[in-house]
């Protein structure tokens, strides 16, 4: 009889999000952060990035088009990617003081055609911050962002025909686990 002593690896199961709330706060007249606010469920306690972002990135709430002044449902989109060009690896953990810091430095810096962010409502997002994020909080960064950002206009690849109204796209992922919160933190810049 052969010797079935393979080694059994269980199938994850996916992970579900329900959208809980959706905030705005217009940072100047050309840039607007978003701020998605998501329960999670999950059956098992064990963190799989792969599964966890292949989970996130199929919801319809994940899909959507963000411009500066608004956002549309768009399905197999979101902000200026196609959703089949976002993968897990694309998406890098961060440690809490660099994700202030990156968060902060990007809110700071100016923007091309954009008047600078006004202390009031940098300090509104400052006051924000210590409720998004613990000591257990993992944090990721859509390196995605990095490319589109840094890409000057005339070499810019736009991955779909509503792309262009973008001048910057950031986007933030916090997981809470010890209170199964998600927050997904978009600044737009047209």
């Amino acid at each position: 009889m052969p010797n079935f002593n393979k080694k059994i690896i269980p199938i994850q199961t996916p992970w579900n999000f329900e959208l809980t709330s959706k905030n705005t706060l217009r940072l100047h007249d050309h840039g607007l952060i978003r701020l998605f606010n998501i329960d999670v469920k999950k059956n098992n306690e064990s963190f799989n990035k792969s599964i966890f972002f292949h989970s996130l990135i199929s919801t319809e709430f994940y899909q959507e088009l963000f411009f500066d002044h608004f956002s549309q449902s768009s399905k197999g989109r979101h902000g200026p990617f196609l959703v089949n060009n976002i993968k897990p690896t694309h998406f890098t953990k961060q440690l809490n003081i660099s994700f202030i810091n990156d968060l902060l430095k990007i809110l700071s810096t100016p923007k091309w055609g954009c008047p600078p962010i006004s202390n009031l409502i940098l300090d509104k997002v400052k006051g924000a911050l210590p409720s998004l994020i613990n000591e257990k909080s993992l944090i990721f960064f859509l390196d995605k962002c990095k490319n589109f950002n840094e890409s000057s206009e005339e070499s810019k690849i736009y991955e779909h025909e509503w792309s262009h109204n973008l001048t910057s796209f950031y986007e933030f992922i916090i997981f809470n686990p010890d209170v199964r919160k998600l927050h997904i933190i978009i600044l737009t810049y047209e």
